[in-house]
């Protein structure tokens, strides 16, 4: 009987900490694909696309990254960021090319700050300047993911995939 009392406790106290590391989770965390038809965009080039995608690291650090295709080519965006709204690096193709031809530090940084578990609000800056700003939301069943930016009338809808 003993042999089989160790185990269940020890497989019942991870699945509860497995649980509770579950929850903390932010609900943001995951891959999502742009949903055009539900979006408030301009209209987009044939072939566009757009995957963000969310990733928590083990000491608390948010990842972000942004994957776009069109005729231009494909761009990413990425960060690493707490959720504190303090500054933190950004980096794209672009500047990553630019950071190692010229030897500069990336001029872009993200900060977010939450709002409650489904809001995020979150500004870009270039130079220590605000460039947009605007919120994250998920929907309460974490289906969907809404980007606003402050002061434009488009909105990006995304899908959990």
């Amino acid at each position: 009987m003993k042999r089989l009392i160790v185990p269940a406790v020890v497989l019942t106290t991870l699945v509860c900490s497995l649980r509770v590391d579950a929850q903390r989770q932010p609900a943001i965390v995951g891959t999502w694909t742009l949903n055009a038809e539900k979006s408030k965009l301009p209209p987009m080039p044939a072939g566009f696309f757009e995957i963000r995608q969310y990733a928590m690291r083990p000491d608390g650090f948010l990842v972000g990254l942004l994957l776009t295709h069109s005729p231009r080519g494909y761009h990413y965006l990425q960060f690493t960021a707490k959720s504190d709204g303090k500054d933190y690096p950004e980096y794209s193709d672009e500047i990553v090319a630019e950071m190692i031809a010229a030897g500069t530090p990336t001029p872009r940084s993200y900060s977010e700050r939450i709002v409650d578990e489904y809001v995020t609000e979150w500004a870009d800056k270039v130079n220590g300047k605000i460039t947009a700003s605007g919120r994250k939301t998920v929907s309460k069943d974490g289906r969907t993911l809404t980007i606003t930016v402050d002061g434009a009338s488009y909105v990006r809808v995304y899908d959990r995939q």
